[in-house]
């Protein structure tokens, strides 16, 4: 079978889905199926012709990720395609006035419409009932990443006993990175020796360049850059707890790679969350930002129940979201499409 995956571009500000459709087309071709991926260029890129990609590679079925920035361009196309949904599209873009009626539009054409979870094939069923009948849920597999990049700590003079609070994820409102601002500063104020680092992508500049602003003025808190792939996984390594403060979420890929790594993770209290991390048993959520302070806190407090809780994400990751299991959901969608 001939895939052609859609990706939105450019790629090195949608870390998530590129990583997400690379993940796919490496699962697709041990299987013996030929992929080729459409979009997956950085700014300034060699800009394709989707009409002529499919003409040329003749695909079987298209499959884009990301309703809004890739499935709308498949209104009208002939071929079977279906379309993966990201949590923007789940929890904003499809009710969004300007461009919910679109998204909608693209759940209601698709030959499948492939989502995270449960809660999340309820949520587009209950928005778009067209689409009743047609939603897969495709769990995301976690996968460990190589660990032997550059030391974060050593590379920016942390000491190896500070306790390091690690939020990656790409600058935007919807990640509410500026919750976590005054974390540092409440903990030290309680006497804690701990320092935070952000990481990712300019999504939103008007967003980053306050969000950047506001951290020159909270010592102990730096903003990175995009972190190379190769570095992530030492970077999470460093940390001695991951945290995710977005609004909302569909299967964070941040999540999935801290857990698999066997880091303790602090999330916000959000449906994709939920279906990721079991509050106390695999990692901790919060309903606020009080919430959040205390179980950073806590953590810091209590180093052997922050390394139970890693120990307890990590084999949960492995049972519940592996690679095969991943591939087979995606191929069982392309046979119904």
């Amino acid at each position: 079978m001939n895939v052609l995956l859609l990706v939105p571009s450019p790629t090195h500000l949608h870390l998530g889905g590129i990583a997400t459709v690379r993940r796919y087309r490496e699962g697709l071709q041990k299987c013996g199926h030929l992929c080729e991926v459409f979009g997956d260029t950085h700014e300034g890129g060699l800009k394709q012709s989707l009409e002529g990609t499919i003409a040329r590679f003749k695909p079987d079925i298209v499959h884009a990720h990301d309703a809004l920035r890739t499935g709308v361009q498949l209104l009208g196309l002939r071929t079977p395609w279906i379309v993966s949904l990201s949590g923007e599209d789940v929890h904003h873009d499809m009710l969004d006035d300007d461009r919910g009626a679109l998204v909608c539009e693209v759940l209601r054409r698709a030959r499948r419409v492939l989502v995270p979870n449960e809660a999340a094939a309820q949520r587009v069923e209950q928005t778009v009932p067209d689409a009743v009948g047609r939603v897969d849920v495709v769990p995301r597999a976690a996968v460990r990443l190589p660990t032997t990049g550059t030391d974060l700590r050593r590379s920016l003079g942390i000491p190896r006993q500070r306790f390091l609070v690690f939020l990656p994820g790409g600058l935007r409102p919807i990640k509410g990175q500026h919750r976590a601002l005054g974390l540092v500063r409440v903990l030290r104020g309680a006497g804690a020796d701990i320092e935070m680092i952000l990481a990712g992508p300019d999504q939103d500049p008007q967003y980053a360049e306050s969000l950047r602003a506001e951290c020159e003025r909270q010592p102990g808190v730096r903003v990175l850059p995009t972190l190379a792939h190769d570095r992530m996984g030492a970077a999470y390594v460093d940390a001695d707890v991951v945290l995710n403060t977005s609004f909302s979420e569909g299967a964070a890929p941040t999540l999935l790679e801290a857990g698999i790594l066997g880091r303790p993770v602090v999330a916000s209290d959000v449906p994709g969350n939920r279906d990721l991390i079991r509050h106390r048993e695999t990692g901790l959520l919060f309903a606020s930002e009080d919430d959040m302070a205390k179980q950073v806190m806590a953590l810091y407090r209590n180093r052997s129940a922050a390394g139970a809780l890693g120990v307890r994400i990590r084999e949960d990751f492995q049972r519940r979201f592996d690679g095969p299991r991943e591939i087979a959901a995606l191929l069982s969608a392309y046979a119904a499409a």
